[in-house]
């Protein structure tokens, strides 16, 4: 059966010309940054594509996310205001629960899908320097995105074709505009109950259990840091050497193999293995190796800290970093696996991390 050609929504054209505009003033900028520029969410600007540009998926997250293992290698982006992170692998094994409402991949590919802040899905095909770049890219209900899959050298151009074909949506969803997502809300910390807090971060056996003793104790995560600074956490001092510019150091100059977590409401993002490749530009401080890529503006994070969580493998270390609302937005562990204890090498350098601040 022929299939009904889609026509492209009509937006404001003042929205259109100003993008033009905006892009031959600023070649290299951002999507991400043209949008916030001009006052619209990224998925405005994406939707201005028409044609084979752009083309709407279905709203089968979780099917498609299966079906990406056939692709081969791909590369996948995750960001937050603050932090990019880049990985290149193939998909495997991805699996979501009965509900459906969350998803896991583990391996080169090592994500935590939560499906309630996936609202739109387009392949997007543009040209930039390289050539043609191609891309799944998935965005929430305010038209910000939570994540993207971009077609690399190395996958399988056909198997890509096929799963774009069987995911595409003959209707193009409407979209009205909502604003910015709202940053969740700071507590008071007088409102927190810190003898709950105390008690049951003494008791933790599993680090995946901290976000139920937060509600429990009616706290958001940096609040519980301030709680507990001293006891549990230590804020890391910023200098003009970066926090997160003197830890990648640490973790290259003695080859420490890391966890990198990067997350937005809709996703978390992992890297395990060790970093080499390090490069400051302005306000980025970047890693730059084969597989792996993050960028993260130290100016926009905030807050540092360096915190310590008992378990059933023994205590357990984590650098944090927060931005300008509290929200968390990196997470940096040792490499380890449930029943085995962290590593010695990788306390070495949280201490000596936390000595320097």
């Amino acid at each position: 059966m022929e299939k009904t050609a889609i026509a492209p929504v009509k937006e404001p054209r003042s929205l259109s010309m100003r993008w033009e505009a905006l892009r031959e003033a600023e070649p290299t900028m951002r999507i991400r940054q043209m949008a916030d520029q001009l006052g619209v969410s990224e998925m405005e600007l994406v939707r201005l594509r028409d044609g084979d540009a752009l083309t709407p998926l279905k709203d089968s997250f979780s099917d498609l996310l299966k079906a990406l293992e056939k692709v081969g290698p791909v590369m996948i982006l995750t960001r937050n205001n603050e932090v990019v992170h880049e990985v290149t692998g193939t998909f495997k094994e991805f699996t979501s629960g009965r509900s459906g409402a969350m998803g896991l991949a583990v391996g080169e590919i090592d994500i935590r899908v939560f499906f309630k802040h996936w609202d739109f899905g387009y392949r997007v095909r543009e040209q930039v320097r390289s050539g043609l770049r191609e891309s799944l890219q998935f965005f929430d209900q305010y038209g910000a995105a939570v994540h993207k899959i971009y077609r690399v050298a190395d996958t399988d151009g056909d198997a890509w074709q096929r799963l774009v074909s069987e995911y595409e949506s003959e209707q193009r969803k409407p979209f009205e505009s909502r604003g910015k997502r709202p940053a969740p809300q700071r507590v008071d910390p007088e409102t927190v109950d810190t003898e709950v807090l105390r008690e049951g971060w003494r008791e933790l056996k599993d680090v995946h259990h901290f976000g139920a003793l937060l509600k429990r104790a009616g706290a958001d995560r940096l609040t519980a840091l301030e709680l507990l600074r001293g006891e549990w956490a230590t804020e890391l001092v910023r200098t003009e050497d970066d926090v997160l510019d003197r830890l990648l150091e640490l973790l290259r100059d003695n080859q420490c193999p890391a966890m990198f977590f990067v997350g937005n409401p809709g996703i978390v993002q992992i890297f395990t293995g060790k970093v080499e490749n390090l490069r400051r530009t302005g306000a980025w401080m970047n890693v730059l190796d084969p597989g792996f890529n993050l960028h993260a503006n130290t100016e926009s994070i905030r807050r540092w800290w360096l915190v310590r969580r008992p378990s059933a493998d023994g205590i357990i270390t984590s650098v944090e970093a927060f931005n300008a609302e509290g929200e968390l937005v990196l997470t940096v562990f040792g490499e380890r696996k449930p029943g085995i204890p962290e590593s010695e090498l990788w306390r070495e350098q949280a201490a000596t991390l936390e000595a320097l601040s």
